[in-house]
């Protein structure tokens, strides 16, 4: 029974991250571009998208507790779906931003809601195995949809630029009807109560799971390290596209560059799976972002742009790695009463710190340039993980 789960969770999550995310990734900051803003305006839209996730996190996960996983991600490819279709018809920074909102508010129905699901269907269906495969198969199936959905939105922006984000809005809607008609949730139990008990009940389940998370040892650890990457990659992240662009490198090829990123983090995934790393995933953690803070530092400083393709990707592979490590770590040290509230929790510090760091690094790469940011993006990585590792917190397991 559990591998039917299995199979609706990867197929569900493929087609959420293909069609409706990474369609508009290898495009994204060009499009923007295009319709005049510049590096720093594209980072605070970008900036509002974390924040809103930090406002809504917890409060969606606490629904997805209390009145289900399946309404929550079914409302995420719903919301996802609109966001999609208003980003692609906008053309001034205003639009953008409302578009940007409505992307964050989806992503945070799904984000503890759809991995507590699978999780605790699993359970319910007696499976006992390992996390870490499951966490890793599905990050590697993923990066391979990711890719064809990157290359399609290149050239379909080619043909005209608000294509890739109308036809990822089509397949939002498409999700959206087969989520709803697959997803099962045997284990759920439906609590008769009125809106205003269930409100209230939220917000009960909110408290606690941060209660939980500001005493665990492990939360704690995922906060930290989760928060400071995601400051340290803002600018990677983000000028890609500019930087290479200004190499050289035409936008219908920016896809196959995404591809390389998304074979760079499949090949992570794919190490995190091999690893033998029971008792020691707090070292690797920190290992893995040394490794990619070195790289991104020398990405932009090799000559031609070939090299600083090869060295940026290459950067990609240890960032990979550490993704499913922290799933991995995190949920099997987590009660499945407030799974997805505790999940969505632990995504709070990264949206404080995906906010600040787009803001540091748009004002950084508008006054100095985006080699500057990026020599700094990975100074801040590598000064983390020594930092970390020192004062404890990356040497022993829970």
């Amino acid at each position: 029974m559990y591998k039917k789960t299995l199979r609706q969770y990867y197929i569900l999550s493929c087609l959420f991250n293909t069609g409706g995310l990474q369609i508009i990734c290898a495009i994204y900051v060009a499009f923007l571009m295009k319709n005049g803003l510049n590096l720093l305006q594209v980072n605070l839209v970008n900036a509002a998208y974390f924040l809103t996730m930090f406002i809504c996190e917890i409060p969606t996960g606490a629904f997805a507790d209390i009145f289900g996983r399946k309404k929550a991600f079914v409302t995420a490819c719903a919301i996802m779906c609109g966001s999609m279709v208003v980003y692609g018809l906008s053309h001034t920074f205003t639009g953008f931003l409302i578009a940007e909102v409505m992307a964050a508010i989806g992503c945070t129905f799904r984000s503890g809601a759809f991995q507590a699901w699978m999780v605790d269907s699993l359970k319910h269906q007696g499976y006992t195995g390992e996390l870490r495969p499951i966490f890793s198969r599905n990050s590697m199936i993923c990066q391979i949809g990711s890719g064809v959905g990157a290359i399609t939105g290149s050239y379909l922006y080619v043909v005209n630029p608000a294509l890739p984000w109308l036809v990822g809005g089509a397949s939002m809607a498409l999700t959206t009807v087969v989520a709803f008609f697959i997803m099962k949730e045997d284990y759920f139990v439906k609590a008769a109560f009125s809106w205003k008990r269930g409100l209230v009940s939220m917000g009960d389940i909110a408290r606690k799971s941060m209660r939980y998370g500001l005493d665990d040892k492990a939360v704690r650890f995922v906060l930290i390290v989760t928060g400071m990457q995601i400051f340290s990659v803002q600018a990677l992240n983000m000028y890609w596209q500019p930087f290479f662009k200004g190499q050289g490198i035409s936008e219908q090829h920016l896809g196959f560059i995404f591809v390389g990123v998304i074979a760079m983090m499949a090949m992570g995934a794919w190490l995190a799976l091999h690893m033998d790393v029971n008792g020691k995933e707090k070292r690797m953690i920190l290992m893995m972002q040394a490794i990619a803070g070195l790289l991104a530092m020398a990405a932009p400083l090799v000559p031609g742009a070939l090299f600083m393709v090869a060295i940026y990707l290459l950067h990609e592979l240890p960032r990979g790695a550490c993704s499913p490590l922290m799933d991995s770590y995190l949920q099997k040290r987590i009660p499945s009463g407030e799974r997805a509230t505790i999940t969505s929790f632990c995504a709070v510090a990264p949206h404080i710190g995906g906010a600040i760091g787009l803001v540091v690094s748009g004002v950084i790469a508008q006054c100095f340039g985006i080699t500057v940011a990026w020599v700094i993006s990975g100074m801040s990585l590598i000064v983390g993980a020594i930092v970390i590792s020192r004062n404890g917190n990356g040497k022993s397991e829970e």
